[in-house]
Formats: structure tokens, C-alpha cells, sequence
């Protein structure tokens, strides 16, 4: 699995020398990125359903390894994680990021098909 898309994401990490949260951001390039433009109809009236499904392979290219939360706490200059309320952006600096609602993994298979589904809105 290659993709031709580029993203961004933000971790949000605590500054100790500022002492507060900042983002920092990494650039992943070889993404899918599909976003998904739907309504609902509720009750209440008709509702933006918008989302959008990132498609990360482990293989992805990206300016920090990946490491789950754990090894990324111990030092989180040198790695990024996927978590949710994190946010992420199409391209490097499109201005618009989303908030990370869900991260499936998807670690079965040849090294080709492993990857990360984000889904963020």
C-alpha cells in the first residue's frame, strides 16, 4: 500500500520550559487521504455528517518514527503516535487541521498492507 497524499499531525505534548501544551507537528508523506462529505436528517433538522479516513501504511514516510504511547511519553520529540482529540492535516500547510476521533490498526499481512485507518473530523 503507497499513497501519494501528504499529512500532518499534531501531537500534543507539554513544553516544560514554557510550561504548557503545544502540537507538534510531523509530516507523513505516501498517505491515502478520502474524505467523506454526507448529511443526516435528525429530528432537529438536517446535519453536517463530514469525515475523513486517512489511510497511514507502516511504511509511510515520515519526519519521526512511529511509537505507541508508551515509548512516545518517554520521549516525544523523537517519535509521533496516533491518538484521538490529537489533530492532523492534509498536506504540510494547508491551514485547516481535524480532530482525530478514532485510530484503527491494522498490523495483519505482508509489510505492504500493514497500516493505520485515522478517522478525524
Amino acid at each position: 500500500m503507497k499513497g501519494n497524499d501528504v499529512c500532518t499531525v499534531f501531537n500534543k505534548i507539554y513544553d516544560p520550559i514554557y510550561r504548557k501544551y503545544i502540537f507538534q507537528p510531523t509530516v507523513v508523506e505516501g498517505v491515502f487521504w478520502q474524505e467523506k462529505v454526507e448529511a443526516r436528517n435528525t429530528q432537529e433538522g438536517l446535519h453536517e455528517a463530514n469525515e475523513v479516513h486517512i489511510f497511514i501504511p507502516f511504511m509511510a514516510k515520515a519526519q519521526r518514527s512511529f511509537a505507541k504511547l508508551e515509548k512516545f511519553g518517554e520521549n516525544p520529540t523523537a517519535h509521533f503516535t496516533l491518538l484521538p482529540e490529537d489533530k492532523i492535516m492534509n498536506g504540510v500547510s494547508s491551514g485547516i487541521s481535524l480532530t482525530i476521533v478514532s485510530v484503527s490498526t491494522f498490523d495483519y499481512g505482508s509489510k505492504g498492507l500493514k497500516h493505520w485507518e485515522v478517522v478525524a473530523k
